[in-house]
């Protein structure tokens, strides 16, 4: 049977140059979140940050958005009989 773990983790939005950085993710009422109006260095933190945790395995299921902090919940495939 496959067996998964998971992992919610918060992230700061990092500061831009620009007062346009709260525009970078925006979530509709219905929880659909958007990357949108975002600096080269916005777009670069958030494909870092999903390359990182890609690397360790980890899909991003669910994200939220609120006050430039990102909620991420990430799960990944474990082998039975593990604990992660």
């Amino acid at each position: 049977m496959i067996q998964w773990e998971y992992q919610i983790t918060y992230h700061e939005l990092p500061s831009s140059p620009s007062e346009k950085a709260e525009e970078i993710i925006a979530c509709d009422q219905s929880g659909r979140c958007f990357v949108h109006d975002a600096s080269k260095e916005g777009v670069q933190w958030l494909t870092q940050l999903f390359q990182t945790k890609g690397l360790d395995g980890w899909e991003l299921i669910q994200s939220g958005y609120h006050n430039r902090e990102l909620l991420c919940v990430w799960k990944r495939r474990i082998e039975p009989g593990t604990n992660g």
